[in-house]
This record gives C-alpha cells, sequence and structure tokens, in this order.
C-alpha cells in the first residue's frame, strides 16, 4: 500500500497534513509542491487552527501489508 502524505501549516502555524492512497509512482517534487501550492490557492480546507497558509513537507509513504484472512 503506498501513500501520498502532504504536510501543511495552518493559521496558527500548527501542522496539517493529507494523505492520498495509490499515488502515481512517477510524481515528481515540484508538481507536488504545485498541487499543495494550487490547495493551498484555492482555500477550500479548513482545519481547528484555520486555513492552509504554508506547503511544509510532502513524502510517499509504503507499507507492506500481509492479511491473514
Amino acid at each position: 500500500m503506498t501513500t501520498l502524505e502532504l504536510n501543511f501549516r495552518n493559521a496558527e502555524g500548527k501542522n496539517s497534513k493529507m494523505t492520498l492512497d495509490n499515488p502515481r509512482s512517477n510524481l515528481s517534487a515540484d508538481e507536488v509542491r504545485n498541487v499543495m501550492e494550487d490547495i493551498i490557492a484555492v482555500n477550500i480546507f479548513t482545519t481547528s487552527g484555520g486555513d492552509f497558509k504554508e506547503v511544509d513537507s510532502a513524502k510517499v509513504i509504503t507499507k507492506d501489508v500481509i492479511e491473514l484472512f
């Protein structure tokens, strides 16, 4: 299982995280940063600490999941 974790700072300066399942395998850092900046610009997400205000970080996380039953 692979997820893309997008980390933002909100209006209070606290971290806010958004995760997306099964991202494309060929994402570039520039492409992800541009999308994160677009998310901030359209201002459709808010948190208890306020709106997203700046890009913090992004990472792809890969987990091995073994279902037993």
